[in-house]
Protein backbone atom coordinates (compact mmCIF):
# COMPACT_ATOMS: atom_id res chain seq x y z
CA UNK A 1 0.00 0.00 0.00
CA UNK A 2 2.91 1.94 1.03
CA UNK A 3 4.39 1.84 -2.77
CA UNK A 4 1.26 2.51 -4.45
CA UNK A 5 0.75 5.73 -2.32
CA UNK A 6 4.34 6.26 -3.43
CA UNK A 7 3.86 5.93 -7.06
CA UNK A 8 0.25 7.59 -7.01
CA UNK A 9 2.21 10.82 -5.67
CA UNK A 10 4.75 10.93 -8.26
CA UNK A 11 2.42 10.10 -10.80
CA UNK A 12 0.73 13.02 -9.76
CA UNK A 13 3.70 15.49 -9.78
CA UNK A 14 4.27 14.89 -12.92
CA UNK A 15 0.84 15.03 -15.14
CA UNK A 16 -0.58 17.71 -12.30
CA UNK A 17 0.53 21.38 -13.77
CA UNK A 18 -0.03 24.81 -12.17
CA UNK A 19 -2.57 26.96 -14.10
CA UNK A 20 -3.58 30.39 -13.45
CA UNK A 21 -5.94 33.43 -15.48
CA UNK A 22 -4.74 36.83 -16.27
CA UNK A 23 -6.57 39.60 -17.74
CA UNK A 24 -6.18 42.11 -20.19
CA UNK A 25 -6.92 45.41 -21.36
CA UNK A 26 -7.55 46.12 -25.51
CA UNK A 27 -3.58 47.32 -25.46
CA UNK A 28 -2.57 43.83 -23.08
CA UNK A 29 -2.25 45.98 -20.16
CA UNK A 30 -2.58 43.31 -16.93
CA UNK A 31 -5.88 43.92 -14.86
CA UNK A 32 -6.46 42.57 -11.59
CA UNK A 33 -10.01 41.33 -12.77
CA UNK A 34 -12.21 41.02 -15.81
CA UNK A 35 -13.61 44.56 -15.03
CA UNK A 36 -12.60 46.07 -18.17
CA UNK A 37 -10.65 43.61 -19.74
CA UNK A 38 -10.72 42.48 -23.38
CA UNK A 39 -8.92 39.67 -23.07
CA UNK A 40 -7.67 36.93 -20.90
CA UNK A 41 -5.22 34.37 -20.44
CA UNK A 42 -3.96 31.25 -19.20
CA UNK A 43 -1.69 29.78 -18.46
CA UNK A 44 -0.39 26.11 -18.13
CA UNK A 45 3.44 25.07 -16.87
CA UNK A 46 4.45 21.38 -18.20
CA UNK A 47 7.00 19.65 -18.79
CA UNK A 48 8.05 21.13 -21.94
CA UNK A 49 7.34 24.57 -20.43
CA UNK A 50 4.76 26.96 -20.41
CA UNK A 51 1.52 26.90 -23.02
CA UNK A 52 -0.21 30.03 -22.69
CA UNK A 53 -3.72 30.60 -24.68
CA UNK A 54 -5.14 33.54 -24.55
CA UNK A 55 -9.20 34.37 -25.63
CA UNK A 56 -11.23 37.58 -26.42
CA UNK A 57 -13.73 38.04 -23.82
CA UNK A 58 -16.30 36.21 -24.54
CA UNK A 59 -14.03 32.70 -24.74
CA UNK A 60 -13.18 32.60 -28.03
CA UNK A 61 -9.67 31.59 -28.88
CA UNK A 62 -7.53 34.88 -30.09
CA UNK A 63 -3.94 32.44 -29.94
CA UNK A 64 -1.78 30.13 -28.51
CA UNK A 65 1.51 29.80 -28.16
CA UNK A 66 4.61 27.34 -26.36
CA UNK A 67 7.19 28.74 -24.28
CA UNK A 68 10.94 26.95 -23.49
CA UNK A 69 11.27 29.66 -20.90
CA UNK A 70 8.10 31.71 -20.77
CA UNK A 71 9.91 34.51 -18.08
CA UNK A 72 12.49 34.95 -21.26
CA UNK A 73 9.74 35.02 -23.98
CA UNK A 74 11.55 31.70 -25.63
CA UNK A 75 8.90 30.50 -27.57
CA UNK A 76 9.18 27.21 -28.81
CA UNK A 77 6.74 25.00 -30.72
CA UNK A 78 3.71 25.84 -32.79
CA UNK A 79 2.05 29.85 -32.46
CA UNK A 80 -1.79 30.09 -33.96
CA UNK A 81 -3.69 33.21 -33.72
CA UNK A 82 -7.48 33.47 -34.46
CA UNK A 83 -9.88 36.06 -35.85
CA UNK A 84 -12.41 36.69 -33.80
CA UNK A 85 -14.75 34.82 -35.85
CA UNK A 86 -12.89 31.59 -34.77
CA UNK A 87 -10.94 31.00 -37.74
CA UNK A 88 -7.62 30.70 -38.25
CA UNK A 89 -5.36 33.94 -38.95
CA UNK A 90 -1.52 32.84 -38.38
CA UNK A 91 -0.06 29.53 -37.72
CA UNK A 92 4.16 29.33 -37.87
CA UNK A 93 6.56 27.37 -35.56
CA UNK A 94 9.46 28.50 -32.93
CA UNK A 95 12.77 26.48 -32.32
CA UNK A 96 14.28 27.87 -28.96
CA UNK A 97 12.74 31.59 -29.80
CA UNK A 98 13.67 31.46 -33.12
CA UNK A 99 11.13 31.27 -36.53
CA UNK A 100 11.86 27.74 -38.30
CA UNK A 101 9.79 26.59 -41.32
CA UNK A 102 7.21 27.93 -43.19
CA UNK A 103 4.44 30.80 -41.45
CA UNK A 104 0.98 31.56 -42.97
CA UNK A 105 -1.07 33.91 -42.81
CA UNK A 106 -5.02 34.09 -43.47
CA UNK A 107 -7.40 35.99 -44.84
CA UNK A 108 -10.74 35.80 -42.57
CA UNK A 109 -12.27 33.86 -45.45
CA UNK A 110 -9.91 31.06 -44.87
CA UNK A 111 -7.69 31.98 -48.05
CA UNK A 112 -4.06 32.00 -47.66
CA UNK A 113 -2.63 35.69 -47.46
CA UNK A 114 1.08 35.14 -47.11
CA UNK A 115 4.00 32.77 -46.93
CA UNK A 116 7.13 33.24 -45.40
CA UNK A 117 10.10 30.34 -45.11
CA UNK A 118 12.49 30.74 -42.02
CA UNK A 119 15.76 29.07 -41.15
CA UNK A 120 17.23 29.91 -37.71
CA UNK A 121 15.20 32.43 -37.42
CA UNK A 122 16.88 34.01 -40.76
CA UNK A 123 13.93 34.95 -43.62
CA UNK A 124 14.26 33.39 -47.06
CA UNK A 125 11.51 33.75 -49.13
CA UNK A 126 8.09 34.54 -48.87
CA UNK A 127 4.96 34.91 -51.30
CA UNK A 128 1.86 37.14 -50.61
CA UNK A 129 -1.93 36.42 -52.27
CA UNK A 130 -5.10 38.69 -52.38
CA UNK A 131 -8.12 37.63 -51.73
CA UNK A 132 -8.99 35.38 -54.83
CA UNK A 133 -5.73 33.53 -54.58
CA UNK A 134 -3.57 35.56 -56.89
CA UNK A 135 -0.01 35.82 -56.04
CA UNK A 136 0.83 39.70 -56.10
CA UNK A 137 4.58 41.28 -54.79
CA UNK A 138 5.73 40.85 -51.93
CA UNK A 139 6.20 42.99 -49.15
CA UNK A 140 7.41 42.47 -45.49
CA UNK A 141 4.55 42.07 -43.12
CA UNK A 142 6.27 44.77 -40.31
CA UNK A 143 8.30 47.49 -40.96
CA UNK A 144 9.47 49.39 -37.84
CA UNK A 145 9.02 53.02 -37.59
CA UNK A 146 11.68 54.92 -37.79
CA UNK A 147 13.04 58.77 -37.74
CA UNK A 148 13.44 61.07 -40.91
CA UNK A 149 17.04 60.24 -42.50
CA UNK A 150 17.37 56.78 -40.26
CA UNK A 151 19.30 56.31 -36.95
CA UNK A 152 22.03 58.39 -37.47
CA UNK A 153 20.08 61.39 -38.24
CA UNK A 154 18.22 60.56 -34.57
CA UNK A 155 21.21 60.63 -32.66
CA UNK A 156 22.60 64.10 -34.15
CA UNK A 157 19.35 65.72 -33.81
CA UNK A 158 19.43 64.55 -29.79
CA UNK A 159 22.92 65.80 -30.18
CA UNK A 160 22.03 68.97 -31.02
CA UNK A 161 19.07 69.37 -28.78
CA UNK A 162 19.91 67.61 -25.63
CA UNK A 163 20.76 70.30 -22.92
CA UNK A 164 22.30 68.27 -20.08
CA UNK A 165 21.42 69.88 -16.46
CA UNK A 166 24.39 68.54 -14.87
CA UNK A 167 27.60 66.81 -15.65
CA UNK A 168 25.85 63.08 -14.89
CA UNK A 169 26.67 60.69 -17.75
CA UNK A 170 25.47 56.92 -18.68
CA UNK A 171 22.80 55.74 -20.52
CA UNK A 172 18.99 56.74 -20.56
CA UNK A 173 16.63 53.88 -22.19
CA UNK A 174 12.95 55.18 -23.33
CA UNK A 175 10.32 53.23 -24.52
CA UNK A 176 7.41 54.84 -26.41
CA UNK A 177 4.87 54.74 -29.11
CA UNK A 178 5.01 56.14 -32.56
CA UNK A 179 1.92 57.00 -33.43
CA UNK A 180 0.47 56.39 -37.20
CA UNK A 181 0.99 60.61 -37.77
CA UNK A 182 4.48 60.17 -36.87
CA UNK A 183 3.70 61.85 -32.99
CA UNK A 184 5.51 60.21 -30.27
CA UNK A 185 3.46 59.09 -27.42
CA UNK A 186 3.33 56.90 -24.33
CA UNK A 187 7.21 57.68 -22.95
CA UNK A 188 8.28 55.44 -20.47
CA UNK A 189 11.64 55.72 -18.97
CA UNK A 190 12.71 51.99 -18.69
CA UNK A 191 16.75 52.71 -17.44
CA UNK A 192 16.98 55.99 -16.21
CA UNK A 193 20.05 58.12 -14.50
CA UNK A 194 18.43 60.69 -12.60
CA UNK A 195 15.61 62.78 -12.69
CA UNK A 196 16.98 66.12 -14.44
CA UNK A 197 18.57 64.14 -16.98
CA UNK A 198 15.36 61.55 -17.34
CA UNK A 199 13.13 64.60 -17.90
CA UNK A 200 15.58 66.18 -20.34
CA UNK A 201 15.29 63.18 -22.50
CA UNK A 202 11.74 63.23 -22.74
CA UNK A 203 11.43 66.82 -23.63
CA UNK A 204 13.72 66.38 -26.48
CA UNK A 205 11.94 63.38 -27.38
CA UNK A 206 8.30 65.12 -27.35
CA UNK A 207 9.76 67.78 -29.05
CA UNK A 208 11.28 65.67 -32.25
CA UNK A 209 10.18 65.44 -35.71
CA UNK A 210 7.38 63.56 -36.79
CA UNK A 211 8.50 59.99 -37.38
CA UNK A 212 7.55 57.78 -40.23
CA UNK A 213 5.23 55.40 -38.82
CA UNK A 214 5.52 51.55 -38.96
CA UNK A 215 3.57 49.24 -40.91
CA UNK A 216 1.57 45.90 -40.39
CA UNK A 217 0.43 44.39 -43.28
CA UNK A 218 1.49 46.82 -45.93
CA UNK A 219 -0.67 49.68 -43.37
CA UNK A 220 0.41 52.46 -41.27
CA UNK A 221 0.30 51.11 -37.84
CA UNK A 222 0.52 52.29 -33.92
CA UNK A 223 3.98 51.06 -32.74
CA UNK A 224 5.95 50.51 -29.10
CA UNK A 225 9.21 51.31 -29.96
CA UNK A 226 12.59 51.48 -27.14
CA UNK A 227 15.97 53.52 -27.87
CA UNK A 228 18.67 53.97 -25.84
CA UNK A 229 20.45 57.83 -25.36
CA UNK A 230 24.30 57.72 -24.39
CA UNK A 231 25.11 60.85 -22.54
CA UNK A 232 28.77 61.18 -22.62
Amino acid sequence: MKNTLVFFVLLFSITFYSQKKVYYTERFKELRSAEGATYFSTYEDTKEGTSRTTYFIDGTKRNHDQFSNFKKRILNGTSESYYKSGNKELTSFFVKGKQEGELTRYYENGQIKRTENYKNGEFIDGKCFDETASEIAFFPYFIKPQFPGGINEFYKYIRKNFKSPNNDKGRIKVDFVVEIDGTLKDFKIIEGLNYDMNVEALRVLFNSPLWIPGKVDGKDARVKYGIPITIN
